[in-house]
């Protein structure tokens, strides 16, 4: 079978190797497919201790099981979590499963692979939506938790930061949540990728678009919520958070998710700012796996159209073209999901 690889600065490896035979309590797949995810760009562009398995966004099918009290068998559908909580230990029994640190993962394999054997707690079951489409349920759950710690009052004003596909959800869930407005902060419609991630965020719903190169985007956000926002969802990189900051309220809250692996996640920032008008800073993080059933729910019910976010598929031979063309910036580029061949 073939599994993908990458490091900096854009350099791929196809791995072939055969598929491991499922042991005790593991499930063999069939990738059909995994979305490219803000991570993977992360580690084709700075990764630099060889290289890192690309995807785990997954939707494949149960291919075989080995012993153990597994109720999946051969032909389910299933989303593969990329880290499960393990259910046993001590945060996990006091009801705080989001501090779990003793998890199921995916032992270093890439979800961009034709096949893979994982723990069977990684997956959930799902039907009636696409296999393509069903990737969409790993950001989606990032976005539902990073919306649920944003503390959205009914009727309250939003600001969602970077319109990459998270953000984008963001934007859908925090009306669902009862945002009264959602104001979405770009950089430009001048790129083409940028342009239709703006576009896509107009179309889920976003009341004010903010093109941060275009104005100052702290006197763009006053001028439209005079006294700042009840929450700001800041799913930028992290050089963007002091400005997140200065888009919320006097008591607001700010949920935040972007990472960087290039040596821009160490910032500067006002705690004096912080303190004074008592702003909560919420990080999110997505380790373990949270809120899969009700992304799936969303999905299946059409709540979150996956034609707004999704704009591309590839395969293994056009996985390089793929990931430069989604940073250069000059495609339209919204959201690619690699498409396994056995798929």
């Amino acid at each position: 079978m073939k599994a993908l690889y990458a490091k900096k600065p854009f350099d791929f490896k196809i791995e072939e190797k055969e598929p491991k035979k499922p042991g005790l309590d593991e499930v063999l797949v069939k990738v059909h497919a995994c979305g490219l995810c803000g991570t993977d760009m992360h580690f084709a562009r700075d990764w630099t201790e060889g290289y890192a398995p690309l995807g785990h966004e997954i939707s494949a099918e149960v291919m075989e099981t080995g012993d153990g009290n597994i109720s999946y068998k051969a032909g389910d559908r299933v989303i593969v979590e990329d880290v499960a909580l393990c259910g046993t230990c001590e945060n996990c029994k006091s009801g705080k499963t989001h501090m779990c640190r003793n998890m199921y993962d995916l032992g270093g394999q890439p979800g961009m692979a034709e096949m893979m054997t994982v723990n069977y707690r990684l997956l959930d079951p799902f039907d009636g939506i696409d296999w393509v489409h069903a990737t969409l349920v790993e950001p989606m759950a990032v976005a539902y938790n990073t919306v649920v710690n944003g503390n959205i009052p009914l009727g309250g004003n939003v600001v969602v930061t970077g319109p990459g596909p998270i953000g984008l959800i963001c934007v859908r869930l925090a009306k669902m949540k009862g945002a009264a407005k959602v104001a979405l902060v770009g950089t430009s419609r001048k790129k083409a990728r940028s342009r239709k991630r703006l576009e896509a965020g107009e179309a889920l719903g976003a009341d004010y678009i903010i093109e941060g190169a275009e104005q100052d985007p702290v006197d763009a956000v006053k001028s439209i919520f005079p006294g700042g926002a009840d929450t700001v969802l800041a799913t930028a990189p992290p050089k963007s958070l002091p400005q997140a900051v200065e888009f919320a309220r006097f008591g607001g809250t700010v949920s935040f998710i972007g990472i960087d692996l290039g040596g821009g996640s160490v910032i500067e920032l006002d705690v004096n700012g912080l303190i004074f008008n008592k702003v909560s800073l919420v990080p999110t993080f997505a380790e373990p796996a949270q809120n899969f059933p009700q992304a799936i729910k969303l999905l299946k019910e059409n709540l979150i159209d996956p034609g707004l976010i999704i704009s591309h598929t590839f395969g293994f031979d056009d996985a390089e073209g793929m990931f430069r063309a989604n940073e250069s910036g000059e495609h339209p580029v919204l959201k690619a999901v690699f498409v396994s061949p056995t798929g």
